[in-house]
């Protein structure tokens, strides 16, 4: 078959307009245009012409399904109830209304369960009709409908007619979500020793490892010296009570180290504040002291009865330096900070109030002002404090004054979503 020569761009005139219509059809096979001047074979249109045809067919017999099922469950019924099963047991004694309903039941058992099968059938077929495309290509749908409705004998049509009603008053959404495939990314070996974040999170898994194998969980609690003080004192606190012995007393060694690293410069600190000379050297030292007291809190260094001893020493020094330097914004900051763990929003709130009176940066102060405002349970004040936060953080609404550090950027973008 000779190839068909591509159209012109633009029209060449009648003369080869006319050359065009008198050319055999062997060579132009039936064609038709869409509006944007797309060509599209007659086949696909014949296809899409009879789709309406079909459509119509389809929607002709569902109603008919429809009352036939309603027809062979009601004759179904009343096969069963005709048979006066029902005023037997309901009239006669207990022994005569079991022969009655023995005999009864061999006669009328063949003709309703005929019936009920019509009518589970037709119930399949109709809701098989009703569903969407998406679902009729599965034959399961209709030996399930079946089935259920035949084992079910009224029921089944109730709960059947239910359920179509309810998707039909309450439809899904039109417009969905579109989803795409994603390839699986390729694992590159070589590049793992360049992974740098996550770190406290893979020691700690191999430290929690209690199965694993006791020179490698030395060698990951020796490596977690190397993280902040903070983090490598809690997961050597959670490691006190390990079975293995070597890693129980190193986890106890490096929370012994840190405290003690602090409470020599807290020794320290306090001969300069007994032998201070003036009031603001003795403010200094004052200063000082709340900062590494709260270092010990701060570090998870203190528990029970000793944190709550170290927190009214915070209070203390505070106080004693806020007293020559009321101007000091980090000592009322300490004493936000100590409120909030004695669970006292109010004053917290006041003292963080004045933290920020004298200039302490906003971007440290918003999330503590919020978690205030949660343990007073105003919700909708935690989110708008958090909002002031949003700037850096995706999917975070408000307008923003400060920016978010990593680490609370997840609770930014909870409470302002």
């Amino acid at each position: 078959m000779p190839e068909r020569a591509p159209d012109p761009p633009f029209d060449l005139g009648a003369e080869h307009t006319a050359e065009r219509v008198c050319a055999p059809a062997i060579e132009h096979p039936a064609e038709h245009r869409s509006p944007g001047g797309h060509a599209k074979p007659s086949w696909r249109l014949r296809r899409r012409g009879d789709a309406p045809d079909a459509r119509w067919l389809r929607w002709g017999l569902t109603p008919g399904l429809a009352v036939l099922a309603l027809a062979a469950q009601f004759q179904a019924l009343r096969v069963v109830l005709q048979t006066g099963v029902w005023e037997a047991l309901a009239s006669a004694s207990v022994a005569s209304s079991a022969s009655s309903a023995t005999a009864i039941l061999p006669d009328a058992m063949p003709a309703g369960l005929a019936w009920q099968a019509v009518a589970a059938l037709l119930a399949g077929g109709f809701v098989t009709c009703v569903l969407p495309a998406s679902y009729r290509a599965r034959r399961r749908v209709f030996w399930h409908i079946a089935l259920f409705a035949f084992f079910l004998p009224a029921a089944g049509m109730v709960v059947v007619g239910g359920v179509l009603l309810l998707g039909y008053l309450f439809p899904p959404p039109r417009t969905s979500l579109a989803a795409g495939k994603v390839e699986t990314p390729g694992f590159v070996s070589h590049l793992v020793t360049r992974v740098r974040h996550g770190a406290g999170m893979r020691l700690r898994a191999r430290l929690r490892n209690v199965r694993g194998e006791r020179d490698d969980r030395v060698a990951a609690l020796i490596s977690v010296q190397a993280l902040p003080s903070r983090v490598t004192s809690e997961i050597a606190r959670d490691l006190l009570a390990d079975p293995v012995e070597e890693v129980r007393l190193l986890a106890y060694g490096i929370l012994d180290g840190l405290e003690k690293r602090i409470m020599q410069q807290i020794y320290a600190m306090r001969e300069r504040h007994e032998s201070a000379p003036d009031e603001d050297e003795r403010a200094h030292a004052c200063r000082c002291l709340a900062q590494l007291y709260w270092e010990l809190i701060y570090q998870n260094l203190v528990r029970g009865e000793v944190l709550r001893f170290t927190l009214e020493r915070v209070e203390q020094f505070a106080r004693e330096a806020l007293e020559q330097h009321e101007d000091d914004a980090s000592m009322w900051y300490l004493l936000g900070r100590c409120a909030l763990l004695r669970e006292r929003p109010e004053v917290a709130e006041m003292h963080l109030r004045q933290a920020q009176f004298h200039s302490f940066p906003t971007e440290r102060l918003l999330p503590w002002l919020a978690e205030a405002a949660f343990q007073k349970r105003r919700y909708d004040r935690v989110a708008q404090l958090l909002g002031g936060l949003g700037a850096g953080v995706s999917g975070a609404k408000g307008s923003p004054t400060a920016t978010a550090s990593p680490v609370v950027q997840p609770a930014v973008r909870f409470w302002t979503r």
